[in-house]
């Protein structure tokens, strides 16, 4: 039997800090960066076809 998944744990002090900055610094996608992923994932869902 599979064991509970515990909450994931509120980061206070130094950690909420450094995690603020860190998503701070992260880079927002493009418009065509979005465009592209969904292009590529119809081509695959295209390939994926399957006949029960």
């Amino acid at each position: 039997m599979a064991r509970p998944i515990e909450p994931t744990p509120v980061l206070e002090g130094s950690d909420a800090f450094a995690f603020i900055a860190e998503m701070e610094k992260a880079q927002k996608v493009s418009d065509e960066e979005k465009q592209q992923v969904k292009n590529d994932a119809d081509v695959i869902r295209a390939m994926l076809t399957f006949t029960f």
